[in-house]
């Protein structure tokens, strides 16, 4: 008998603590995200704040969240990834219409980077954006001419054989060779493409290594290579750890990425996905993720914030003669990407 009463009682609480937990939340978001690229503390604050459990995987590049996000071995609730891939996933009806009644924070973005999304969610309903910034040239002072790293040039020359960090990135190490080459970073020009991955593979003897993020920064800050092409946080980063480091933007110009939140089609739970979004754009949980990320942050209420010693690094905010130049990557269509694809792998084979 007493036996059979504690047994009621565990069930009892196993039954209660079951409706607790429902009560305070206790739901689970699925998030598709590039690698470190949330603050750890925001996950623990929304989950003391609601209840909710963000649970997220990893990717490198843009193709490879494609492949898995379209392979159908997993679902997510939420994506964030890079203009040109989010176009593609839209125009193929993959991503959902964001309730912005429930984003109600989408007041802080700055309304230029808004309009900047434009180029690939032309009307504003499929994406929120999470960050933005530059590609350009990280390199060593005391051991790359200053003179060098203002054109795009420099990643060619034999001056740097084997001190050179490239982009594992077909579209960002395509758009170098395309722009020293002066053609449109956008271009689908067949003749062009094959002359600008010609171009990548001469110059392939002197590449030290393909890395992306925090492996190419890595690579500079501790003197084992040179010269980098990277993002403009990852450049800010890598001063905190070598003030021997600099970063600069070509003469030629450059690629201005933007990334950003959307909701895949077949998300099991929106609704927590639009709770997250908020919760990101709120002043207080932005400025936590800038300052664990240092790449340009489009979220006004953030930036209105900041010391003016910070709005001047140009690593971070690249100044307005950048911006105007600089080209936004747009999906290209599908020969387009397969064409590029196919450049890249013989490239890197």
């Amino acid at each position: 008998m007493k036996k059979a009463i504690v047994s009621l009682i565990l069930i009892f609480v196993i039954i209660f603590s079951c409706f607790s937990l429902a009560s305070c939340g206790g739901e689970t978001l699925y998030l598709f995200n590039y690698g470190d690229y949330i603050s750890p503390e925001v996950y623990d604050l929304f989950y003391e704040e609601t209840g909710i459990k963000v649970v997220y995987d990893e990717y490198a590049a843009p193709e490879d969240m494609y492949a898995k996000f379209t392979s159908g071995t997993a679902r997510y609730d939420l994506v964030c990834s890079s203009d040109y891939m989010l176009e593609k996933l839209i125009k193929e009806d993959l991503l959902q219409e964001i309730n912005f009644n429930n984003v109600k924070n989408i007041s802080n973005i700055d309304p230029n980077q808004l309009e900047a999304s434009k180029a690939f969610d032309s009307e504003n309903k499929y994406t929120v954006p999470h960050f933005w910034g530059t590609l350009g040239i990280l390199y060593n002072t005391e051991k790359v001419d200053e003179e060098d790293v203002k054109s795009w040039n420099c990643v060619f020359s034999d001056k740097y054989a084997g001190r050179i960090i490239m982009p594992n990135s077909e579209r960002d190490a395509m758009f170098v060779a395309l722009k020293k080459l002066g053609f449109n970073g956008n271009t689908t020009d067949e003749k062009e493409l094959n002359a600008a991955a010609n171009l990548l593979k001469k110059q392939k003897k002197n590449v030290q290594a393909y890395l992306l993020d925090e492996a190419a920064r890595v690579k500079l800050e501790a003197g084992n290579a040179d010269i980098a092409v990277i993002y403009n946080g990852e450049a800010y980063l890598a001063f905190e750890n070598n003030d021997k480091l600099a970063f600069t933007i070509p003469e030629e110009g450059t690629c201005m990425w933007l990334d950003a939140f959307a909701i895949p089609a077949n998300a099991d739970s929106p609704e927590l996905a639009e709770k997250f979004i908020d919760f990101l754009c709120r002043e207080d949980i932005a400025k936590i993720n800038f300052e664990y990320i240092y790449y340009s942050t489009p979220n006004k209420a953030v930036v209105d914030s900041l010391d003016a010693e910070i709005l001047e690094e140009t690593a971070i905010f690249p100044n307005e003669n950048v911006v105007k130049n600089a080209t936004v990557l747009k999906y290209l269509g599908e020969e387009a990407e397969k064409l590029y694809s196919k450049l890249w792998k013989n490239v890197k084979a």
